[in-house]
């Protein structure tokens, strides 16, 4: 849901907020599958297995878990994204507080 200006039809002054909380929200959900995922590599590498079934298990493990860090790493670009919008409403709204001083009567 977009909030906009009924007199300018541009998007208000919480939009930034309303698309940190939608990207916090996709942020959270990838690293509840990227946890459940790594927790899945951890069980296979501490399973007792036979040597030659093991070493296809850790190997396997392993490559899960080069994937895992991907989306990790992923998701923490998504968080600096996060920072920058919620930075320009803070920016936002100090502007609007100077030009809501400015209009005030002395």
């Amino acid at each position: 849901m977009k909030s906009t200006d009924q007199a300018t039809g541009r998007p208000g002054p919480i939009e930034p907020l309303i698309q940190a909380k939608t990207k916090t929200e996709q942020i959270k959900d990838e690293l509840a599958i990227a946890g459940a995922e790594l927790h899945l590599s951890s069980t296979a590498l501490g399973q007792n297995l036979p040597e030659d079934q093991k070493k296809g298990d850790v190997r396997k493990a392993l490559e899960q878990n080069a994937v895992i860090e991907e989306k990790v790493l992923g998701a923490a670009e998504e968080l600096h994204d996060v920072k920058e919008l919620l930075e320009e409403e803070i920016a936002q709204r100090h502007r609007l507080e100077r030009e809501l001083e400015r209009r005030s009567p002395s």
